[in-house]
Parts: C-alpha cells; structure tokens; sequence
C-alpha cells in the first residue's frame, strides 16, 4: 500500500514539474532573461534604411536611405543629399562591433542613470524594409586609462549592457555630417596654375614653373607658395546652404580655376549678395555652401601674399 501511495504522489510530482517546464517554455518564453552574447545582428549588403535619433534634442531626426544611385539624407527641407558610402560603411561597422561585455542593469529604473532611455541616442536599421535592430546607445564610461566603454540597450528590452568604445561620437550627430563636405580635394603636385578672378582689376594667374611658382613672371616665395597650396589641397564645409539659388545671379562675384597636368580641372565660384557669400565647387556640384573668413582666408587669395612681407 505504502508503495503504491509513494508511486501516485510520484508520479503526481512528476506531471506538476512538467506543466511548469512547458508554461515556461512556451507560454513564458518572454520573461526568459539571459545574458546576451549579441545584440547586433544585421546584413549589411541588404540594410535599405537607417533612422538616428540624436541624443542631443536640438538635432534633428537622421534618415538615410539606399537608392540605385547610392546613399542619401533626408534634409530638413524633405530634399535629399548624397552621403559617402565610407560614411555608411563606417556607421554600421560601429554596429556590428557592438558586443556585450557587461551586464550593468536588469531594472527599468536604471535606465536614467545608464542614459539609454529618452536621453540616449536611438539607431534603426531595416533591411528591405524590415526592423532588424532598434537599440539605445547611452552614456560613456573610463573604466581604466585609455579604456572606454558604452551603455546599450536594446530598444524592446529591459537589460543594460556594457560594450568597449565610445559610440557617442559616431551616432549622435546632425544630418549635415553625413553630407559630403568636400569643396577642394585634391593633390597639389598635379597642378599646374590657378586662376583667380576678382572684380576690377585684381585677378591674377599663379603658374608653375619647374618646381618654382610664378606671377606676371615674378617667382614667388617657396616657403609661403608652399603653405597656402598645402591649405588648398584639402577644404571642407559642413555650412550647407540648402536655400541658395543661383540663377538669381548673373555670374559668380569671385572665381578660382584650377588647372591639372592631366587637362582636368578644379573650379570655385563665389555669389555675393547684400548678407552673404555662397560657395560652390564642380568637386561637389549638388551643394552650396556659406563662406565664412576662414574659407575665404584658404580660398581667395592675395597675389601679396605669395611673398615675403617687406
């Protein structure tokens, strides 16, 4: 008797202990929390789009999207720009270098402390049109010196965890950073002369000759030609000015023409209006940019200043 009691209640046991291993198998699956060995899973070749929600609120919303011609931003006006594929390629290999190294929080309420909830940054990615990661990178930490690690989180989950890096740098940026801000790129050694086109009559021709740089047949100092065609050979922007519209002009207020062994050309035309100077390269030809002193200190330049003071 006594054994057959043992055997029901066994038995009885045994049934009890499987329903709760099949509830928490499959009707709890949701509430299963582990330690993830990775958060980033996604396929480059297919991402179509990316949506960035800076941290800093004053920035607005980053969407970049894949076309046939390549990759382009959404700008404020609802028009796109060209984004270097380098800048794509570059933002989502930080992503997939995302890798947990850390479990700092399992609760809600640490959120705030970490900064991955509304004061993080918020990165999509859809391939094809399907979410395949939603995740919030948070604040930064030292955790010894030169080491820097991250807080994330995945957007649809509660855990916080710790990856190396400093992931703040990359994503939380405005849209004009992942614009070509290229106005001059190029190689000094191939040119030949520059040509500068001022009103009235203060254009000049500075032309090669030899190693040596010549004006109206004047040499010019070495060592200060040197320095301001090292300043030319690479000139950026990010003062995107997305209102400009040329054809209001007759013809650009200031010119530089930059002519290459290689019959190639570089060309910079300057607008001026009452309140402003817009630039515009054939390097970068869909974008105009407001030309602050420092560009016009590297760009339009003085014949005099290819001397030595006296």
């Amino acid at each position: 008797m006594f054994n057959k009691i043992s055997t029901k209640n066994l038995s009885f046991l045994f049934v009890i202990l499987l329903l709760v291993v099949v509830y928490l198998l499959f009707f709890n699956s949701g509430e299963e929390r582990t330690f993830r060995k990775n958060l980033v899973s996604i396929d480059t070749a297919k991402v179509s789009e990316i949506y960035i929600y800076p941290k800093d609120k004053k920035k607005e919303e980053i969407y970049l999207k894949k076309e046939d011609s390549g990759w382009k931003v959404k700008l404020v006006n609802n028009k796109y720009a060209s984004v270097p594929k380098s800048k794509v390629v570059n933002l989502l290999n930080e992503l997939l270098r995302i890798k947990p190294t850390t479990l700092s929080a399992r609760d809600k309420d640490k959120w705030h402390e970490y900064q991955v909830d509304s004061a993080g940054t918020r990165v999509k990615v859809l391939e094809d049109g399907k979410n395949t990661l939603d995740i919030v990178i948070g604040r930064f930490s030292y955790q010894q010196p030169n080491a820097i690690s991250t807080y994330v989180r995945l957007y649809n989950d509660a855990d916080v965890y710790q990856t190396e890096g400093f992931l703040g740098m990359t994503f939380n940026q405005s849209v004009n950073d992942f614009r070509n801000p290229n106005i001059i790129e190029s190689n000094k050694t191939k040119w030949i002369k520059l040509t500068y086109e001022y009103p009235s009559d203060s254009s000049f021709v500075l032309v090669r000759s030899g190693k040596r740089w010549k004006i109206d047949n004047t040499l010019t100092d070495s060592a200060q030609t040197e320095q301001l065609l090292n300043n030319l050979e690479r000139v950026t922007s990010t003062d995107f000015n997305d209102n400009f519209t040329p054809s209001k002009f007759q013809s650009p207020e200031y010119k530089l023409i930059i002519d290459m062994n290689d019959t190639t050309q570089i060309q910079l035309d300057a607008y001026k209006d009452s309140l402003q100077v817009v630039l515009h390269s054939s390097q970068n030809p869909e974008s105009f940019f407001t030309m602050n002193k420092n560009l016009e200190s590297k760009i339009f330049l003085s014949p005099k200043r290819f001397f030595k003071k006296k």
